[in-house]
């Protein structure tokens, strides 16, 4: 009989998760650092994705998420046109979190797949970049 060996699921999906991120980032020419990922464009600009995992309620999730800017200095009147955004966009969200305005997506670690990645990673960069530019003027993020 052989022994029985069950390996951690939630290691075992956050490794899987790792090498699926490592080949998009490797695909799309983006860099892949220690904490999320840093998308860049040919005018310059570039955005910083972070990657991070959390439970709820038993369920092992991976969130994408990035900032756009500081909150607290945007008008009342952009703020409700950021958060109106939110119905069209076809993936993730704004946010404000520790006073920042951010874009945040998030899946289920167990599901979340190459394609998934991808799109949410280009989507959220590419439409945050474009409110950092549209709203503040900057390229912090």
């Amino acid at each position: 009989m052989y022994p029985l060996r069950v390996p951690l699921e939630e290691e075992a999906t956050r490794e899987s998760f790792a090498r699926i991120c490592e080949r998009v980032c490797e695909e799309q020419r983006w860099k892949l650092l220690p904490t999320g990922v840093e998308l860049r464009w040919p005018d310059g600009r570039h955005q910083l994705v972070s990657l991070e995992f959390r439970d709820f309620d038993g369920e092992d999730l991976v969130c994408f998420s990035t900032v756009v800017g500081d909150a607290r200095v945007l008008p009342p009147g952009r703020l409700m046109l950021a958060l109106q955004a939110n119905a069209r966009f076809p993936h993730g969200a704004l946010a404000v979190r520790d006073d920042q305005l951010i874009m945040r997506d998030t899946f289920l670690l167990a599901d979340v797949d190459a394609a998934q990645i991808r799109a949410s990673i280009a989507y959220l960069a590419r439409t945050a970049d474009d409110y950092e530019r549209i709203f503040f003027q900057t390229d912090e993020h």
